[in-house]
């Protein structure tokens, strides 16, 4: 038998990303001795004033989770109360292996209740095999997604192929887990990380490489020490180094420095210091930036149980105001009542519920559908690639605005009301162009009028919406379409740490349609924030900048213009977001909108 058939299967299913199975687990390395139960409370103002509440240190608080373990220490049962509403867990596992076979989440918040359960099957091998997800409404259960996991074994290696299938049972691109002697690749292609490469280091799979981080052609490598404590964490793009981050520890590791470079990553920008307890946990945390200025302060205080567990916890904040630490005050306390296993407790195991019918349904139908989905998804693509498909919508009369939608185009959104002075309604829709893998298209915007009951075309035109990828890491920019006061309104929103937004308005009016209005604003968090607004019906336009300092929670509007510009209204199969300029006297840089 090959090493890696040696691999143990718990091992392989723990590290295919499979959510329930972290979370039932997450708790055994931060908890020590044979936990039974924890009951946790907390005085954060955020939190929902549920029944269960307690007086420490002057503060109210309110139960915030309550947790039963297995003795093998994984969760068998978890309550959270939080703002949203009230949220049930429970984690069903098979005795003789082990495994876990369901997790139910039963959720009861303002907006009405919900229950989803996940079921799990193992092969021969014990490796999970299928993953079923159910969501049960009133009466009524569906399938919420489906997951196959398929192995295949060779001399040098073992591959985990994961097929996921959806609720529309289209099929996703195909997550692939290749487990390799002391070697993990991952392969995803749908996440921001394509390519992960990790390595086994005192039997945890470490990440060491990753490969089209974000954006395609960058790199991020890590770098730890003999113990496992990560100590860089370093980018690369095509050009070259880009960013870079650093730790350091002391011996004991209960102080570290996570020292941040510029973009480039060669000069510091800042580090953050933490110190941690004998038990790992954390006591203090402040920043220093590479201008000197230094960040407010948390600090935590505990209280342990004789097995090491803490039962009170304190968070204080020392604001830092113009380079000086202000006044420390107690800000949450938490507390945790914490009942641990005895040689008279018993384990408490739920009965599994029966197993829907509509399982077997599923096992049996889902791939067949999803092949069948997957065929009108490679039909698209060779009809896209022969470019044999409708490049405008030729229906001209319809009940239905939906019937308007050609052949392999989406349907992105629909807005009704009324755009001129008869009292017959209008709509708007916005369709994004056939395209593959979310591939840039352009979108198209169509107008409809309703006479006599049928709903008629009266013009489709691409040029006042951005295509779906310019929205920069945000992916589509279009963010809304509706009709208000006889006018079309267009928004659009993109960017990555800087970011932009578009308003256009537009009316119908000396027999075509015009460009009425725009606004405009761009920025970034903790720098600054420009907005500016025209109204090209009257040659109004304002401009304001306000600066966002984050360190001491200021706003300041640091430069207003107002402004009377008349120019001929553009019309609207002319208009491009964000192509339009505006100067302002005063102001250094044009204005795009």
């Amino acid at each position: 038998m090959c090493a890696q058939q040696k691999i143990p299967s718990k091992q392989i299913n723990e590290n295919l990303d499979i959510g329930p199975f972290a979370e039932s687990s997450e708790d055994q390395s931060l908890l020590k001795g044979n936990v039974f139960s924890i009951k946790s409370y907390t005085s954060d103002s955020n939190q929902k004033k549920s029944e269960g509440k307690k007086v420490s240190e002057g503060k109210t608080l309110y139960l915030k989770n309550h947790t039963m373990y297995r003795k093998d220490g994984r969760r068998g049962f978890r309550k959270e109360i939080s703002a949203s509403g009230l949220s049930t867990s429970k984690y069903y596992y098979n005795e003789s292996s082990g495994n876990l076979v369901l997790k139910e989440d039963y959720y009861d918040r303002e907006y009405g209740k919900s229950h989803y359960s996940k079921w799990y099957f193992y092969d021969k091998n014990q490796i999970i095999s299928e993953e079923i997800g159910l969501e049960k409404n009133e009466a009524k259960i569906s399938l919420s997604n489906y997951t196959k996991y398929k192995v295949e074994d060779s001399a040098s290696q073992k591959k985990i192929i994961v097929s996921q299938v959806g609720s529309d049972s289209i099929s996703s691109p195909n997550n692939i887990y290749i487990f390799s002697h002391e070697n993990l690749i991952k392969i995803s292609p749908l996440y921001q990380s394509k390519v992960q490469k990790l390595s086994l280091l005192n039997g945890i799979y470490k990440l060491d490489e990753i490969e089209d981080y974000v954006v395609e052609g960058r790199k991020v490598y890590f770098k730890y020490d003999k113990k496992g404590h990560l100590i860089s964490e370093i980018w690369y793009n095509k050009k070259g180094l880009e960013n870079k981050t650093e730790f350091t520890y002391n011996d004991d590791y209960t102080e570290t420095i996570e020292s941040h470079y510029h973009l480039l990553g060669t000069e510091i920008s800042s580090k953050n210091y933490k110190k941690f307890d004998q038990y790992g946990n954390i006591t203090f945390d402040q920043t220093k930036y590479y201008d000197g200025s230094i960040g407010s302060i948390e600090e935590f205080e505990y209280q342990y149980d004789k097995e090491g567990n803490w039962i009170v916890k304190k968070r204080f904040y020392s604001e830092a105001s113009s380079g000086i630490i202000g006044k420390k005050k107690l800000t949450t306390v938490e507390t945790r009542e914490i009942e641990y296993y005895t040689k008279d407790s018993q384990q408490k195991n739920d009965e599994l519920p029966q197993m829907p019918e509509i399982i077997n349904k599923i096992r049996k139908n889902i791939p067949k559908i999803a092949k069948e989905n997957d065929s009108y998804l490679n039909e698209k693509k060779r009809a896209i690639e022969a470019n044999s498909y409708d490049a405008e919508i030729t229906v001209k009369e319809s009940d239905d605005i939906k019937n308007f939608t050609p052949k392999y185009w989406e349907l992105k959104e629909i807005a009704y009301g009324n755009l001129d002075e008869d009292e017959n309604e209008e709509a708007v829709a916005v369709y994004e162009m056939p395209n593959i893998d979310r591939e840039d298209a352009e979108q198209i915007l169509a107008i409809y009028k309703k006479q006599n009951g049928k709903w008629k075309i009266t013009h489709q035109t691409s040029s006042p919406l951005l295509s779906s990828q310019s929205g920069g890491m945000m992916g589509n920019p279009f963010s809304g379409i509706s009709i208000a006061k006889r006018s079309i309104v267009i928004d659009h929103f993109g960017g990555s740490r800087d970011k932009w937004e578009y308003t256009h308005r537009y009316r119908f009016q000396n027999g075509d349609w015009y460009l009425i209005g725009a606004s405009a604003s761009f920025g970034a968090p903790c720098d600054f924030w420009v907005k500016f607004d025209y109204n090209i019906s009257t040659g109004d336009a304002t401009y304001s900048k306000t600066v966002e300092n984050c360190k001491n929670g200021e706003k300041k509007v640091t430069q207003s213009q107002k402004l009377n510009k008349k120019i001929t209204p553009p019309k609207m199969d002319e208009v491009t977001p964000g192509n339009s300029t505006f100067k302002f006297p005063n102001v250094k840089n044009e204005i795009y909108y």
